[in-house]
């Protein structure tokens, strides 16, 4: 609630009863042109009702959004899921492409994982992807994957890790570009 607000719903009953000087009249008229909730309390004031009415009917609104907050929770963790799903299968990917021809490809991959890195951890993807990505390169070393080297897969990691750091960065300021105000 604003305050300009909750000061013309204080002044409501002496606004009803006629208790006010003329400035604070004229400034709660102005505020009840503008405000459709604090013209509804002045309804009640008048019609003499409860002034709980309003917000009887706010916890109604809420009891009914109930269900859809459920259903919105369920698919945001099948969205989680699916995330982490495709940061490790992009990983795999990525690195089963490095002794190939594919190898450019990478550049565009890792940013993606990067991405995906971000919706899922925030900023502790700074430590959490790369950690991921040279755990799943041991994997693909250890069982022999692919026919890189132990040293040039932690070469790979390294640079892997950089594309990751960029798509985490694009992700933050795709983040802070389209966050909600919450004025």
């Amino acid at each position: 609630m604003k305050t300009e607000c909750s000061v013309v719903r204080d002044l409501l009953p002496l606004y009803v009863e006629n208790m006010v000087n003329s400035e604070t009249e004229q400034y709660v008229k102005s505020h009840l042109e503008k405000c459709p909730e604090c013209k509804a309390e002045l309804a009640c004031l008048i019609a003499e009702e409860d002034l709980t009415v309003i917000k009887k009917r706010s916890d109604e609104n809420i009891d009914e959004a109930r269900p859809l907050k459920k259903i919105m929770k369920k698919i945001n963790r099948q969205l989680y899921t699916l995330s982490y799903f495709l940061i490790i299968f992009f990983i795999f990917l990525g690195f089963g492409w490095t002794g190939g021809e594919n190898l450019m490809y990478n550049s565009l991959i890792m940013p993606v994982v990067g991405i995906f890195g971000y919706y899922v951890f925030r900023w502790k993807a700074v430590y959490k992807v790369p950690l991921l990505l040279l755990i799943i390169d041991m994997l693909v070393c250890l069982f022999r994957l692919t026919d890189i080297e132990l040293y040039s897969a932690f070469l790979w990691t390294l640079i892997y890790s950089i594309f990751v750091f960029v798509g985490i960065l694009i992700a933050f300021l795709l983040h802070f570009a389209f966050r909600k105000e919450n004025k």
